[in-house]
């Protein structure tokens, strides 16, 4: 590439990929301000998925982004919705977590797949896919409020 050229493609993929990056920057940013970067200390020796259960808000960027909103079970159910940020769309989702931690949830239309483990700090992390049309990408959620009996 010559100094001075500009390189992007003919339908702005490098602004969107500088509006996805900037949206996950913000979200980590808020995350942070908000003191939910701290350890999760009532998840130290507690058995899964008890110990994790409550509610998560999460980012997703990668081919399409947007955000979530899930709550775990003292069981292990997750309910939630997702909003896609083109659109904007809100779709309900719903999955489950094993005893070790890790989490599957999905949308119940849009076939929007999430693939996860949750850490030491109560976060989740990992992968999300979607079939048509094939686009795919990665996920972090963190956990904003225990549940309660």
């Amino acid at each position: 590439m010559k100094r001075g050229v500009k390189s992007t493609d003919a339908d702005g993929g490098m602004k969107t990929k500088i509006s996805i990056t900037l949206l996950f920057l913000m979200f980590l940013c808020v995350v942070f301000l908000l003191g939910v970067q701290k350890t999760c200390a009532e998840c130290f020796g507690a058995p899964l998925p008890g110990g994790f259960a409550g509610e998560y808000i999460g980012t997703y960027v990668g081919d399409d982004y947007g955000t979530f909103v899930i709550t775990i079970s003292s069981q292990g159910t997750i309910e939630g919705y997702l909003t896609i940020q083109k659109g904007p769309k809100t779709l309900p989702m719903n999955g489950s977590c094993s005893y070790g931690g890790d989490c599957e949830f999905h949308s119940y239309k849009e076939e929007i797949s999430f693939s996860g483990k949750i850490d030491f700090s109560c976060k989740i992390k990992g992968t999300w896919s979607q079939k048509e049309p094939s686009t795919k990408g990665i996920f972090i959620a963190v956990k904003i409020k225990p549940q309660h009996p």
